[in-house]
C-alpha cells in the first residue's frame, strides 16, 4: 500500500468539504546487480562446454548505500557458449546448485580476461 498526503482543498467552499486522503498500490522491483572481476580460462578443445573461472576478485557492482548483501562465490561454475573452438567467447556463470531458489541468478562475463 502506498499512502499519500498532502492534497488539500482550495476554493471559496472548500469549508464545506472535508478531504480523505487516498491510498493506492505499486510495486517495489530487486534492483539489478552486476559482478566484476571474474575471468576465465582459456583452454584446449575437449569436447565440453565446461570453464575454468577465476572468482578470487569478484565484486557485486550496483548495492545500494550499506545494503548487507554478499556475493557466494564458492562452488560457482561457468560454461562456454558452445564447445566449438573459438575466440573471445562466451562464458556464462551460474551460482552453486544448492543456492538455487527463487533468487537465482546467472550471468554472464563481459569484457572478458582470458587468461593461460
Amino acid at each position: 500500500t502506498v499512502t499519500v498526503s498532502g492534497l488539500t482543498l482550495s476554493g471559496t467552499d472548500a469549508g464545506n468539504y472535508s478531504l480523505s486522503q487516498p491510498t493506492t498500490t505499486a510495486n517495489i522491483t530487486a534492483k539489478g546487480l552486476t559482478v566484476s572481476g571474474v575471468s576465465a580460462s582459456n583452454k584446449e578443445y575437449d569436447g565440453n562446454t565446461t570453464a575454468t573461472l577465476d572468482t578470487t576478485g569478484a565484486a557485486l557492482v550496483g548495492v545500494i548505500g550499506a545494503d548487507d548483501v554478499s556475493l557466494v562465490k564458492t562452488g560457482a561454475s561457468g560454461a562456454f557458449a558452445d564447445k566449438n573452438v573459438g575466440t573471445g567467447k562466451t562464458v556464462t556463470v551460474s551460482e552453486p546448485a544448492q543456492h538455487h531458489s527463487e533468487h537465482h541468478q546467472s550471468f554472464t562475463i563481459c569484457n572478458c580476461h582470458w587468461r593461460r
